[in-house]
């Protein structure tokens, strides 16, 4: 069971339909509530407003979106919303089941056919909230002479070595946290399946990846770090093993 105690789940519905807009939050405040889940929930009947009002520091933990709208489509805010939060995780309300192929390469988290939404819907935002409590319980500490602290590993996108130090890329902030431990201490301190070396000198999380060619990976957010060419084969085998058969570029 659930059961999300010392966070609030921020979760947005967006559909161009009032009456979807309602019932779909009404199954969401019903959902959080059985289950004495924190959540506020924020609606939007204009897709355009939307994306007007989206931003680097609206959180968003939860997105359940109308694929078909007039102004701008569900997938394309779904695009532009992974951009700014790749951890948010989506949820396309659908007449057409076809659509979940179209949605793949977005890493949509559920497709809730319309027709029979109330139930899965309700699944799907509980599923949604077990992910997001899973989540949150793999932090790796993080302990300097200014600071000491908890950081999400589902934040971090990669780590360098810088002498015999390292720098930890995040989600949170564009410039790194600077630690004075060994990239190889970094790496076993982690434990984690989810964190591969892709150079002798980065490591880099799974989780957080949107492809990787022979010559680098690419992160979620842009991001491009160079991989050992030498390691590819590896790199490759590990991310199939991990993520599936997504948009690994051969």
């Amino acid at each position: 069971m659930v059961n999300i105690m010392n966070m609030v789940l921020h979760c947005t519905i967006c559909d161009d339909n009032p009456s979807a807009v309602k019932r779909e939050k009404e199954i969401a405040e019903r959902a959080f509530y059985e289950k004495n889940i924190s959540a506020d929930i924020s609606v939007y009947t204009d897709s355009g407003q939307f994306m007007f009002e989206l931003d680097d520091n609206k959180q968003i933990d939860i997105l359940i979106l109308d694929i078909e709208m007039p102004k701008v489509s569900g997938f394309e805010i779904a695009e532009y919303v992974k951009k700014l939060n790749p951890n948010c995780l989506i949820i396309f309300m659908t007449s057409h089941v076809n659509y979940a192929v179209d949605g793949y390469k977005l890493d949509i988290f559920r497709f809730v056919p319309k027709q029979d939404g109330d139930y899965r819907l309700k699944t799907a935002l509980l599923d949604a909230a077990g992910v997001i409590d899973l989540e949150s319980k793999k932090s790796y500490f993080i302990e300097r002479h200014d600071m000491c602290g908890m950081l999400p590993c589902k934040y971090i996108l990669y780590i360098t070595k810088r002498g015999k130090n390292s720098e930890i890329y995040h989600l949170k902030s564009k410039e790194p946290i600077k630690i004075r431990k060994p990239l190889a201490v970094v790496f076993e301190e982690l434990d984690s399946n989810e964190f591969i070396y892709i150079s002798r000198g980065c490591i880099a999380n799974m989780a957080n990846v949107q492809k990787v060619d022979r010559r680098e990976w690419v992160c979620k957010n842009g991001d491009r770090v160079p991989i050992s060419a030498s390691l590819y084969a590896e790199i490759k085998e590990k991310l199939l093993d991990f993520w599936g058969r997504k948009i690994i570029c051969d």
